[in-house]
């Protein structure tokens, strides 16, 4: 059975379908993403199937922060696409892990506003915000009530936006990830990054691992991990 090309549809159809402009497609075509094709020099701009759905790539691509120079390099290969999101995905977790530090130090002086010093005060302290020894502390505390599932006394250690989450939303999140490893066996050698304690937890089936963000004492990230998806 031979396959029927669909006839290609006017600009005005393409806009109405995915939600662009014709302004917008015509600057893709400019960028050299798309081909749009006309029976005469005087005839209305049309797009086949395979440039409509170039278009829904490149629309998807966008939503994921890639930039129109970077869709072009890898809207042709699968492949490359992936290890475009896949730097994407580590730059973007830096730049979060750095406004974090941000919002972490205007808290810091905020708390210091309202407890009546002047905001200058806590220069020191920014200066040098890491007491590894407590940071241990904390985060060896953390995985401790963790263990033994006792999640609201858990929640005293947290910094108000993780407080604010239910109880239950750490005990499905515990359970969901523990459970796939099997019995749990031991907890391995902690190690700092920056701001983040790294707790190894050794299980009979796959380890598991607690990243325990910590600033001046109160634990403002808590995220569990698989080992083999942590380099």
């Amino acid at each position: 059975m031979v396959m029927q090309m669909k006839d290609p549809k006017n600009i005005t159809e393409v806009c109405r379908m995915l939600g662009l402009t014709s302004r917008t497609i015509r600057y893709y075509e400019q960028c050299g993403l798309i081909r749009t094709e006309r029976k005469s020099p005087t005839a209305p701009r049309r797009l086949n199937d395979e440039n409509i759905e170039r278009l829904r790539k490149i629309r998807f691509l966008q939503r994921l922060g890639l930039s129109l120079e970077e869709i072009a390099s890898v809207i042709d290969s699968e492949e490359k696409a992936a290890e475009m999101v896949r730097a994407k995905e580590s730059s973007f977790r830096k730049e979060i892990n750095s406004m974090i530090l941000h919002v972490n130090m205007l808290k810091e002086v905020l708390a210091a506003v309202e407890k009546g010093d002047r905001i200058y005060d806590v220069a020191d302290r920014l200066e040098h915000p890491y007491d590894e020894d407590e940071m241990l502390r904390v985060a060896s505390a953390c995985t401790k009530l963790l263990l033994e599932r006792r999640f609201e006394e858990l929640k005293s250690m947290l910094d108000e936006e993780l407080k604010a989450m239910p109880t239950e939303f750490y005990a499905a999140g515990w359970e969901a990830h523990l459970i796939p490893c099997g019995k749990f066996l031991s907890v391995g050698e902690q190690k700092i990054v920056a701001d983040t304690v790294i707790t190894p937890l050794h299980c009979e089936k796959k380890d598991i691992i607690i990243l325990t963000e910590i600033h001046c004492g109160i634990v403002t990230g808590l995220l569990l991990r698989y080992d083999d998806e942590t380099d």
